[in-house]
C-alpha cells in the first residue's frame, strides 16, 4: 500500500488563482508535493496494479481513502480558505492515472468535455489533479462552457436508464461526430472554450466538478504506456458541503 507521506504537500508551496470565466476559477499550486519522483517512482514499481476501468481513456490504481490523508488536510486547511464550501466533512478519494488511449479508440462520451458532479442537496464535488510528467506537450486541462446544456441535460438523463440510447442521441444530436476522432482540445458546437491550465510537473490544480473540462491533448502521438514517460497524474476528488 502507497504510504501517505508520498502526498505529503509542501508546506512553501504557494496557492494562486487562475481565472476561468463566469466567476468560475481554479486554484494552482506549484511545487505541490514533497516527494513527487518517489509518487512516480511508486507508480512505476506497481504499473503490474493498474487497471483499465470503463470509460476511462487509460489504466488507473486507485488508493484507500486512509491513504489521502495528507491532500484531505490540505483542502480543508489551504483551499478551502478559496472555495465556498464547509472544513468539516471533507471526504478524499483518488487515484493515479496515465492517458494511454490512441484517439480512434475514443468512445464518443470520451472526445466531450465534462463534468465531474452535479450539484447535490448535501454533497458537492471538487477536483484536482497533480502533473506527474515533464513533458509539458502532453497537456494541461481545458476549461469550457455549455452551449447548449439542454443537450447535455437530455444526454445525461437518457444515460441514467440506457446508455447505449445516450450516446445514439449524442451522436445524433451534435456535429462533433462528424469530424474525425480526437481527444477535445477546442471550441465545438456544444462547448466554448475558455482557458487552458498548461501543465507543468508537480503542479497540482483545483476546480468546481461542475465546471466542464478536459484534459488539453493536442499531441496525443506522445502518450506513451510507460508510466515514466506518460501522461501521468494523480487525480483526486473532494465531498464537500457548500456554504
Amino acid at each position: 500500500m502507497a504510504s501517505p507521506t508520498l502526498f505529503r504537500i509542501n508546506s512553501q508551496a504557494d496557492i494562486h488563482i487562475h481565472t476561468i470565466s463566469d466567476g468560475r476559477f481554479a486554484a494552482v499550486v506549484d511545487d505541490a508535493l514533497e516527494h513527487p519522483k518517489a509518487l512516480v517512482d511508486f507508480a512505476v514499481q506497481h504499473a503490474s496494479d493498474f487497471s483499465s476501468p470503463p470509460m476511462a481513456p487509460g489504466p488507473r490504481l486507485y488508493f484507500r481513502d486512509e491513504t489521502l490523508l495528507e491532500l484531505q488536510t490540505f483542502v480543508r486547511s489551504k483551499l478551502s480558505r478559496h472555495f465556498p464550501f464547509f472544513r468539516s466533512g471533507i471526504e478524499v478519494y483518488g487515484c493515479l492515472s496515465n492517458v494511454t488511449l490512441a484517439p480512434d479508440k475514443l468512445s464518443p462520451l470520451q472526445r466531450m468535455c465534462h463534468t465531474d458532479s452535479k450539484p447535490g442537496l448535501t454533497r458537492h464535488t471538487f477536483a484536482g489533479v497533480v502533473y506527474l510528467f515533464d513533458n509539458p506537450e502532453l497537456g494541461g486541462t481545458a476549461f469550457y462552457r455549455w452551449k447548449r446544456p439542454e443537450i447535455i441535460e437530455q444526454r445525461d438523463r437518457i444515460f441514467e436508464t440506457d446508455p447505449e440510447a445516450a450516446i445514439r442521441f449524442f451522436e445524433s444530436a451534435t456535429d462533433i461526430f462528424k469530424q474525425p476522432p480526437a481527444y477535445m482540445t477546442e471550441s465545438n458546437d456544444i462547448a466554448e472554450l475558455l482557458s487552458v491550465v498548461p501543465a507543468k510537473f508537480n503542479r497540482l490544480i483545483f476546480y468546481d466538478g461542475v465546471a466542464p473540462h478536459s484534459g488539453h491533448i493536442i499531441n496525443p502521438q506522445l502518450l506513451d504506456d510507460d508510466l515514466s514517460k506518460g501522461r501521468l497524474t494523480l487525480n483526486f476528488f473532494s465531498k464537500v458541503r457548500l456554504k
